[in-house]
């Protein structure tokens, strides 16, 4: 009984940033000069508002799912990886390279070894901070925000110069070969393979955290490293092991937007999918259910933002926006957590209001 009323409280403070998140972007709307009530209607029926509405919602979800459940990882270890943006690079180009050089090659072998070294890609990118945090005591966090741009900027020099596709104004690759391509599950919608897949990494993930001996070092990581270590569990080895799964979890998430979405690398094809994995990380706090549950929402404000641009003008920006107040009230709620601010905030006004009661009590014992 007690353990249903701490998930449901557990629930509720998930929902609580993305309710004051969508009311303050409701408010937005409506001193704008839009009609609010029309534009949240066509946000909700242009995510959910049929079949293939719904299947471009799931499609929208797919790399959010690989990047959310890539941070969530790392973060109920204790490990800060914010490089999921540049591991998601390397993976996708990595699938691109072998996706168009590979030839006579079976249609399931040739999309496995691409999503092979998509998560290859990942894994050894994920290594270098992983070892460096184990071996040197480097601060993770630094490292894999620096590795990021290293990633990015590297891919799009590939994509630039020596694997440029030839007469392309952009930085891009060929066409990977039909061989390579995640086929798609009906012509009107982009939804493929991958999505899939993205199902397939997250009862993975949910049975390793939850069922493994694996998860509960995972898990006694997050919660007190020292501790961990002092009973006698290898915490450098522990610490690499989850490092590289989540570089592997955001590489897959990079082939499956080539192999599944874009048929090509295409430099700057990630609209900040790592970034938006660790808020979905932090609203499904570090839990693969949760994880897939933030990335349905996120995929019905990027999917429903486009009806609502559409139909009633409102710019899609105000999406970003949306998540943006999210990832406020998300950092709030940590900070809280972290140091208790709300309780400081309550003694601190309680300190001022006592303290001018005896400033009043002073006065009149003067007068």
């Amino acid at each position: 009984m007690e353990l249903n009323k701490w998930r449901i409280q557990m629930v509720m403070k998930s929902l609580l940033p993305i309710f004051l998140a969508l009311m303050i972007g409701y408010i937005l709307i409506f001193i704008s000069g839009y009609n609010a009530n029309e534009a949240f209607t066509y946000l909700f029926m242009g995510a959910l508002g049929g079949k293939k509405q719904i299947m471009n919602t799931l499609f929208a979800a797919t790399p959010l799912i690989f990047t959310g459940l890539a941070t969530a990882i790392s973060f109920k270890a204790g490990l800060y990886n914010m490089g999921a943006e540049g591991q998601l690079y390397l993976g996708a180009f990595a699938a691109a390279y072998l996706g168009f050089s590979l030839q006579g090659l079976s249609p399931g072998m040739h999309i496995t070894i691409c999503l092979l070294g998509g998560a290859l890609a990942g894994f050894v990118f994920a290594l270098i901070p992983a070892v460096i945090k184990a071996y040197l005591q480097v601060d993770e966090m630094v490292s894999t925000l620096m590795l990021n741009y290293v990633a990015i900027l590297y891919t799009t020099y590939l994509a630039s110069y020596p694997f440029r596709a030839p007469g392309s104004s952009n930085a891009e690759t060929i066409n990977i070969l039909p061989t390579a391509v995640l086929p798609r599950f009906v012509s009107e919608s982009q939804l493929h393979v991958g999505f899939l897949l993205a199902l397939v990494a997250f009862v993975i993930i949910y049975i390793m955290l939850n069922k493994t001996i694996l998860g509960y070092e995972i898990t006694a990581l997050g919660k007190n490293q020292h501790f961990t270590e002092y009973v006698g569990m290898n915490v450098a080895k522990k610490i690499v092991i989850v490092m590289t799964i989540s570089g592997i979890l955001a590489g897959l998430g990079g082939a499956i937007e080539t192999l599944g979405t874009h048929g090509k690398f295409v430099s700057g094809f990630s609209p900040d999918y790592g970034w938006t994995g660790l808020t979905i990380a932090l609203i499904g706090k570090f839990n693969p259910i949760g994880v897939l549950a933030g990335a349905f929402l996120f995929g019905i404000l990027k999917n429903g933002g486009s009806s609502m641009e559409i139909m009633v003008g409102v710019p899609r920006s105000l999406i970003s926006i949306i998540e943006g107040l999210i990832v406020l009230f998300m950092t709030v709620d940590m900070l809280n957590k972290r140091f208790s601010l709300g309780t400081k905030i309550k003694q601190a006004i309680q300190s001022l209001g006592s303290s001018k009661g005896s400033q009043n009590n002073l006065k009149q014992e003067v007068n």
